[in-house]
């Protein structure tokens, strides 16, 4: 995915009437990506079958109706981390991040073991993030819904 599409994604997903449930985000996603909607043991799940990914599934997290999270890969899954595969996802995840400072000014930025994040908050209330790992590039949209779950949890 490019630094385009996937800062597009986020803006996407920033600019939609939050709340919305899993269903409705499930639909959005169809309508306007192409994706598709898989259903095991009657539970469906999204799937970004657009991209070529070899696991395409979209996480979509929510408690009592609303969306909380939606969280996707930007690049393919790594299974063999080489020298290549690191220099690969670092440049990936560089051009991202540079893609979306141009779109929502610096972001936060953090460094734990192998993993880096970049986390912009959004006038909505949303947070887009990006996270780089070993094995791979996601990227997380916090709904607003979501961005308070986690500021009521952190203050318990």
């Amino acid at each position: 995915m490019t630094p385009d599409e996937a800062c597009d994604l986020m803006d996407f997903w920033d600019a939609e009437p939050w709340p919305l449930t899993r269903d409705q985000v499930q639909q959005r996603a169809v309508e306007w990506f192409g994706w598709t909607v898989e259903v095991d043991d009657g539970v469906s799940y999204l799937m970004n079958t657009v991209s070529g990914f070899t696991i395409p599934d979209v996480s979509t997290i929510g408690s009592r109706g609303d969306l909380s999270y939606i969280a996707l890969r930007v690049a393919d899954t790594i299974r063999d981390v080489t020298r290549e595969s690191r220099s690969f996802l670092g440049d990936a995840f560089a051009l991202v991040v540079r893609e979306g400072e141009s779109r929502w000014g610096a972001p936060a930025l953090s460094d734990r073991e192998e993993t880096q994040a970049a986390v912009w908050d959004t006038a909505s209330g949303a947070q887009i993030s990006f996270t780089l790992a070993p094995k791979g590039l996601r990227a997380m949209f916090k709904t607003p819904q979501g961005v308070r779950l986690d500021r009521k949890v952190d203050h318990w």
